[in-house]
C-alpha cells in the first residue's frame, strides 16, 4: 500500500533520509513550485516543543535566508506550520541548497589531510566568515560537520541560522552540548557562557585546522564538560609536535588562533586568511600592510565590541 509523500506548506515534498544530527533531520527534497531539488532540514520534535527555541530557530533561519556566497550553503526558505495552523504539532523546517559532496568530518575522519588541502580547506571556510562577519552574523558552531566539500572541491559551510538559535537557546555547557553534540570547537567564552563575537568563530576555526594538521582535536575528555574545561585552562599541543608531518610555519598561526583571549587572536577572518597565504608562501605580512588590510576591508567597525545582553 503507497502513501502519499510528505509535502510542507503546499510546496515542499520530502524524499528520502539524507543525514541527522542531534537538533535535525534532513530529508533529500523537491520543491514542486520551481521544479527544483533542495535540502529540507526539519527541527527535532522534542526541541520544538520550546516555543522560545522555535522563535529564535525561526527569526535566525530567515536571516541565514539573506546570505548569499559561494562558500556557505544557500538557505531558500524557512517555516514553521504552527504560526499558521496552532492546531498542528508540526515542527519548524529550513529549506536549503542541496549539495552533493562529502562533509568535513568524513575526510578527517580518515586521518591528517595533506597541508595543501588543510589550507584549502580552512580558507574555504575563513571566506565565508568573512562574509558572515560583514554581515553581522556570527555562526557559532563551526566544525567539519557543518562543512561540506562538493564533488568538484568547493568548500561550503552550513547552519548559520540553527547555530545561533542553540546557542542563544542555552545557559550552560551542559545544556549546550546535549543539543549540539559536541565541545570539542567551543571557545573559551562559549565554554564559560559568556557572550561571544566573531572572534569565536575564528576559534573553533583553529580547532579544525589543528585537527586537519593532526588528524585528532587539540582538547579530548571523557565527557563534553572536562573538554570545555581544557579548551578554558590548558595550553594545546602544537600540531608539529602531534604530526611531524605538518609545516612547522603553521604551528603559531593554529596556536595563535587557539588563544585563550580573543583579543589576542586574529581580529578577523581576513587577517587569518592572510597568515595562511603567507605560512604557504613563506611571505610574513609587515605590521604595515595588515594595518592597511585592516583599514581597507573594515575600517571602523563595532563587530567585534561586546555585545548587549540580548545577545
Amino acid at each position: 500500500m503507497s502513501t502519499e509523500p510528505r509535502v510542507l506548506a503546499g510546496r515542499y515534498r520530502v524524499d528520502e533520509l539524507i543525514g541527522h544530527g542531534g537538533m535535525a533531520k534532513v530529508y533529500r527534497g523537491y520543491d514542486l513550485t520551481l521544479g527544483r531539488a533542495v535540502a529540507i532540514k526539519i527541527l527535532d520534535p522534542e526541541l520544538a516543543r520550546d516555543n522560545a527555541f522555535r522563535t529564535r530557530f525561526r527569526l535566525e533561519a530567515q536571516s541565514a535566508s539573506r546570505m548569499s556566497h559561494p562558500s556557505i550553503v544557500r538557505v531558500y526558505d524557512a517555516g514553521d506550520p504552527s504560526t499558521t495552523d496552532s492546531s498542528t504539532d508540526e515542527p519548524p523546517y529550513i529549506i536549503m541548497e542541496l549539495i552533493s559532496g562529502t562533509l568535513l568530518k568524513d575526510i578527517i575522519a580518515k586521518g591528517p589531510v595533506p597541508v595543501e588541502d588543510a589550507v584549502r580547506y580552512v580558507d574555504g571556510i575563513l571566506e565565508a566568515l568573512d562574509y558572515s562577519h560583514r554581515a553581522g552574523v556570527v555562526h557559532r558552531d563551526i566544525k567539519p560537520g557543518n562543512v561540506m566539500v562538493t564533488d568538484k572541491g568547493q568548500v561550503k559551510v552550513m547552519d548559520f541560522g540553527i547555530a545561533r538559535a542553540v546557542s542563544d537557546s542555552s545557559s550552560t555547557v551542559a545544556e549546550t552540548t546535549q543539543i549540539i553534540g559536541t565541545a570539542a570547537y567551543f571557545s573559551p567564552e562559549q565554554a564559560k557562557g559568556e557572550p561571544v563575537d566573531a572572534r569565536a568563530d575564528l576559534y573553533s576555526t583553529g580547532v579544525v585546522l589543528y585537527e586537519l594538521l593532526t588528524g585528532r582535536q587539540p582538547f579530548r575528555g571523557e565527557s563534553p564538560v572536562a573538554v570545555a574545561y581544557q579548551h578554558v585552562s590548558e595550553t594545546p599541543v602544537p600540531p608539529t609536535e602531534v604530526n611531524e608531518d605538518s609545516p612547522g610555519a603553521l604551528d603559531p598561526i593554529v596556536l595563535r588562533a587557539l588563544a585563550k583571549d580573543p583579543y589576542q587572536r586574529y581580529p578577523d577572518a581576513a587577517h587569518f586568511r592572510a597568515a595562511l597565504d603567507s605560512a604557504v608562501s613563506g611571505h610574513a605580512p609587515s605590521r604595515k600592510e595588515l594595518g592597511a588590510l585592516t583599514s581597507e576591508l573594515y575600517g571602523p567597525c563595532l563587530l567585534y565590541t561586546s555585545p548587549s545582553p540580548r545577545d
